[in-house]
């Protein structure tokens, strides 16, 4: 759990930082489903 939390705040920093919009819409993505992931672990 606390794995994807680190990858969740690393992705969310990079997509702050990216160039393209292509680039930082993709990674907005992948951490809104590790952040869906991390919220059904904390749910049970």
């Amino acid at each position: 759990m606390k794995k994807l939390s680190i990858k969740y705040a690393d992705l969310m920093r990079k997509a702050q930082q990216a160039t393209g919009r292509k680039e930082a819409v993709g990674l907005i993505h992948k951490a809104a489903k590790l952040k869906t992931k991390f919220d059904q672990y904390e749910m049970m």
